[in-house]
């Protein structure tokens, strides 16, 4: 019925398929030993037998009892000892084919039902037995020859064994009389055999044989000794109604119960018909539960039966009457004892295959390895019950259920697992205690066994390092192998076992060196002639290692960092970082700005460094922190004062015992913090005459001096002109402020210009302006200005003047680069070539002072600074004859032309500062002349106009005539009388020689000092008087500045910053 139920469940649960699948059958000797496998399920699902689950179809087959099968791998294998006789007897296979079949459900996706015939093989595994040990035969002397007496034969439990029958002396003595007289014949019936009488017997001769029958089975033999006693005859023998006796008996039937009655007929009459009833059997009388009426042949029990002692009884029955010569008749009893709940189950425990010493069997001890993995299967557990009636046993666990775990196998196979850490440090061994139940009919029976397992303690504690004092610390310069702490450590597993001893040793590296530690003791000290140095080192980090000797499974060991101090003494004075210090800051920086800190270092630990300023003037500059080193500012910096500052920081330890000193420069980067300033000039006064005179010429009108006291280009000057020049009749040179115009296109009349200085700082440049009042011939009240312009035109067009220059300045960046380098290299060959000139000129000089219209000016001309004075005139073609070109003329043809090298001013300051070496200008004024214009205070002097070199004739360029100083004396004669040669212009506004003597020195000596850019410092030749002037330079577009030559650029601007002229 539950089988049923169960195959619906399954139906419903899963599909499954109604055919049962035959597997190829076995065969399996019996008597094979437990565990044996048999058969493996997965090589029916070779490919997915990890997906299916295994089980007996039938929990209560007799079948299956005697095999597990493995849930998850199919693999069958025998439970308990297969014994084919025992199946025989109790008709669970048929005696002459004994097959057990296996039905085996294989559950996945579908559900499989496998059947499986297992045949049984007989082996050879019983020997024959006989019923009784000696057997006695009686027979009457007269019995006839051929006469067969019966004796019981031997049984062999072995199925279809043969057995043979021999007869063998009983002393061994070779007793032919035996043989001659008896042999043993097969009567076909189950439990005798036959002793034929071969001839007469003679009671008188011989009246006993004692023989032994020898039963053999080829392999195994039994034996029966057999006594013949020779009687009188008794021609009937006794027959049982029954050859075959067989009943079934429950183990718990009372002592007393009569259970069966055996009964045998005699023919014969009297004594001879009445029988007597014995039984026969090997076992001890004493022991055998049954008993045998005598007479009446009713069997009795007389002992309690246990079926699970003895399942079934086999012996026989003699009948025997009581006539002379009696014959013995035999039966046999076969007994089968039915089992009741009457045994308490059975717990076995089944143990691995290990060594010997992890297993103490008598005191149910097991030895495993502590700290098994999880879910380790530590053995089986078989539960059996000797009643044969229980389906179920029930086995639990009942102590350590939180460690161990039962896990059902099949019905009566558990294995114990591992469900938690087995820590041998926590506890050693563990008492478990099993209880099993049986399901049998009535209360059931409960049966308890304990086992103790045992932890072996295998390597799996570290060592533990003890706590100790800290910090390890040492003072440096120390004495060597100096102890300094000892460790010690503990192990949790088994104590005096490598598991548990301990060595000390330190993880090598560059500090290990430097210390020693005992492997036993775990002592620590300082290695060998070595002296610590707080500085080179002021801690040592080492990694201590505390290892055990175990080996299962592993050593192990602990790593411990920690760090030796060494303590600081004040060996070390303080060192700055640098040997020097250098800053940049700007000019005029707030007061309290941080220039920079100067750190020194002290290699002694807890020192604090002081810092003091040591220079004296700069006390009140600068300040330095006492403790950080951070140098501050106290008072403004200004560059154009003072640009480059120098102290000394002293750095102090605590005791004020080391000290270091270093030097700081503080170089201060120029600000564009000051305004360029320009020297006042008076108005410039041009005669008309030389206008007449210059036609189609360049004059240069006067230069603006100014200055900045910034330095680079902060105090690099442009000039332009912003305001009066809108007929674009004046231009100004850009860098050195010399103002030009042309003669033939500049009207008479009161020209005002407007001028604007301002540096080159190209993010925030300032400026300055003046005014230049510039009167040109008699038409002085002829205004050529608006004095109603307003602020605002004047403003833009300021502004339109800057960004014309700014567009420009970024067109000739790169040009100017280029020019700057060529005037380098110019200005290095004009130098060279200058003092080679001055040289040779220096030698030729002495050879024309014998020229005495020319000695006396040259005298007064380089008597001093201010007599070096240029004058230039520019004459008509009618200057021929006079007296004093004459001895010019020879002077120019004796040196070749009008050389520098013909001239007495070839030295002078302004055709030194040149950028070429060309001809010196000749005096034009005669030696009355020159007399005649220093005793009145006034003098004439010609302004350097800009030569250009004629590629055709190589003259030099012309210069214009002007007059500055009109002399208030009366004018020499000679010069009176030639008007025409040489024409003075004086200025009407000096007012005392005096005055005029010194304007004039001052006018001198600014020309002197200055060099003018781009204009040549000489005095032309006679014969280049009349040359035609070159044209003039290009004017700028909306600019009215004229750039001056690359060549002379740097210089001019250069000069432009220092030098001064006053023009009236």
């Amino acid at each position: 019925m539950y089988v049923i139920q169960f195959l619906l469940f399954l139906f419903f649960l899963k599909p499954i398929y109604t055919a049962i699948q035959r597997l190829t059958p076995i065969s399996l000797n019996e008597q094979s030993s437990i565990g044996t496998s048999i058969y493996d399920l997965s090589r029916v699902y070779s490919s997915s037998s990890n997906l299916y689950k295994f089980s007996f179809l039938s929990d209560s087959s007799p079948h299956n009892s005697f095999f597990i099968i493995d849930s998850l791998t199919g693999r069958i294998s025998i439970k308990r000892m297969i014994d084919r006789e025992e199946l025989c007897q109790t008709h669970i296979c048929n005696c002459e084919r004994c097959i057990l079949t296996l039905e085996i459900i294989a559950s996945s996706q579908t559900i499989d039902i496998l059947s499986l015939d297992i045949t049984i093989i007989n082996i050879n595994d019983n020997q024959p037995i006989f019923p009784v040990t000696t057997f006695h035969i009686r027979l009457s002397e007269n019995t006839d020859i051929g006469y067969i007496s019966s004796f019981p034969s031997a049984t062999d439990l072995d199925y279809q064994d043969s057995i043979e029958y021999r007869i063998i002396s009983f002393n061994e003595s070779n007793d032919q009389d035996i043989f001659e007289t008896f042999s043993i014949v097969n009567l076909h019936t189950k439990n005798q055999l036959g002793l034929r009488l071969l001839k007469t017997l003679d009671r008188e001769k011989r009246n006993l044989y004692k023989m032994i029958i020898l039963a053999s089975d080829s392999e195994l033999t039994g034996q029966l000794l057999l006594d013949i006693h020779i009687l009188d005859s008794n021609d009937n023998v006794p027959k049982f109604e029954h050859e075959h006796y067989y009943i079934k008996l429950q183990e718990n039937t009372p002592i007393g119960t009569d259970i069966l009655h055996i009964h045998a007929y005699d023919n014969d009459e009297g004594l001879n018909s009445l029988i007597n009833y014995t039984i026969i059997t090997n076992n001890p009388l004493s022991l055998f539960p049954f008993e045998i009426n005598i007479t009446t042949g009713i069997i009795k029990l007389i002992h309690l039966l246990d079926y699970e002692q003895e399942t079934n009884y086999r012996f026989n029955v003699r009948g025997r009457d009581n006539g002379p010569d009696a014959i013995n008749v035999y039966t046999q009893v076969q007994i089968d004892i039915l089992d009741v709940n009457d045994c308490p189950p059975d717990i076995d425990f089944i143990l691995p295959d290990i060594e010997s010493n992890k297993i103490d069997p008598r005191k149910h001890i097991y030895y495993i390895d502590e700290e098994q993995s999880m879910n380790t299967r530590l053995f089986h557990l078989s539960v059996s019950d000797k009643d044969s009636i229980n389906d179920k046993i029930q086995l639990k666990l009942l102590t350590y259920t939180n460690l161990f775990q039962l896990n059902e196998q099949y019905n009566d196979l558990y294995s114990l697992s591992v469900i938690g850490r087995l820590d041998r440090e926590q506890q050693e061994q563990y008492r478990l205690t099993f209880e099993a139940r049986d399901q049998g009919i009535g209360p059931s029976l409960i049966t308890r066994k304990d086992i103790t397992i045992v932890l072996l303690d295998i390597n799996d504690s570290p060592p533990i390092l003890d706590s100790y004092s800290t910090p390890i610390s040492i003072n440096e310069n120390n004495l060597p192998n100096i102890k300094l702490i000892q460790f010690h450590a503990h192990d949790f597993d088994a104590a005096n076992t490598s598991n548990s001893f301990l060595t000390y040793s330190l993880i090598l590296s560059n500090n290990s060196r430097f210390f020693q530690l005992d492997p036993i003791t775990g002592i620590l000290s300082v290695g060998k002639n070595i002296s610590f140095d707080y500085e080179y080192q002021s801690k040592y980090d080492l990694i201590l290692n505390i290892s055990d000797h175990g080996k299962n499974p592993k050593h192990l060991e602990t790593l411990h960092s920690f760090i030796v101090y060494i303590n600081d003494l004040n060996d070390n004075k303080p060192k700055f970082q640098r040997n020097s210090y250098s800053f940049r800051v700007l000019e005029n920086i707030p007061v309290g700005t941080l220039i920079g800190q100067i750190k020194a270092l002290d290699l002694d630990a807890n020192t604090t460094i002081h810092y003091e300023l040591t220079c004296i003037d700069d006390q009140d500059v600068f300040e330095i922190d006492l403790l950080n080193g951070q140098l501050r500012t106290k008072a403004l910096l200004d560059y154009e004062n003072h640009s480059i500052h120098r102290l000394y920081v002293i750095a102090k330890d605590n005791d004020y015992l080391h000290s270091d000193r270093v030097t700081i420069t503080i170089e201060l980067i120029d600000v564009n913090d000051n305004t360029p300033v320009i020297e006042p000039l008076s108005a410039v006064y041009i005669p008309s005459e030389l206008l007449e005179t210059s036609q189609s010429k360049i004059i240069t009108i006067t230069t603006i001096v100014a200055h900045d006291r910034d330095s680079y280009m902060n105090g690099n000057l442009t000039y332009t002109i912003i305001d009066g020049n809108q007929h674009e009749y004046f231009q100004i040179n850009y860098f050195n402020g010399t103002i030009y115009a042309q003669s033939n296109n500049l009207p008479q009349g009161h020209h005002r210009l407007t001028i604007k200085v301002c540096d080159q700082n190209e993010l925030n440049p300032k400026c300055s302006t003046i005014i230049i009042n510039i009167k040109v011939g008699e038409y002085i009240n002829k205004l050529y200005y608006t004095t109603s312009l307003n602020s605002q035109h004047l403003l833009n067009k300021i502004q339109q003047k800057e960004y014309s220059f700014e567009y420009d300045t970024i067109l000739t960046r790169e040009i100017i680069l280029v020019v700057i380098i060529s005037t380098i290299l110019t200005l290095v060959f004009s130098i060279t070539m200058g003092i080679l000139i001055a040289c040779f000129c220096k030698q030729k000089r002495c050879q024309h002072l014998n020229r005495s219209s020319l000695k006396k000016p040259c005298e007064l001309l380089q008597s001093t600074d201010a007599d070096k004075l240029l004058t230039t005139i520019s004459t008509t073609n009618k200057l021929t004859g006079h007296h004093h070109i004459e001895a010019y003329d020879e002077i120019k043809r004796s040196a070749g032309g009008g050389s520098s090298e013909d001239s007495c001013y070839g030295s002078n300051d302004l055709s030194r500062s040149s950028s070429s070496a060309h001809g010196v200008a000749r005096p034009l004024l005669t030696a009355q002349h020159r007399s005649s214009s220093l005793s009145s205070t006034s003098v004439d002097y010609a302004v350097p106009t800009q030569r250009q070199q004629s590629s055709a004739n190589n003259k030099s360029a012309t210069v214009v005539l002007v007059g500055i100083h009109q002399s208030i004396s009366s004018v020499d004669d000679n010069i009176q009388q030639q008007p025409n040669h040489l024409k003075t212009f004086h200025s009407p506004a000096a007012s005392s020689s005096s005055s005029n003597h010194y304007n004039l020195k001052k006018t001198v000596q600014a020309l002197t000092r200055r060099p003018i850019a781009d204009l040549q410092s000489t005095y032309l030749t006679y014969d280049s008087i009349d040359a035609p002037p070159p044209p003039p330079p290009p004017p700028l577009a909306s600019s009215n500045m004229i750039y001056p030559n690359h060549s002379s650029t740097s210089s001019s601007s250069a000069a432009s910053s220092t030098s001064r002229e006053y023009s009236i």
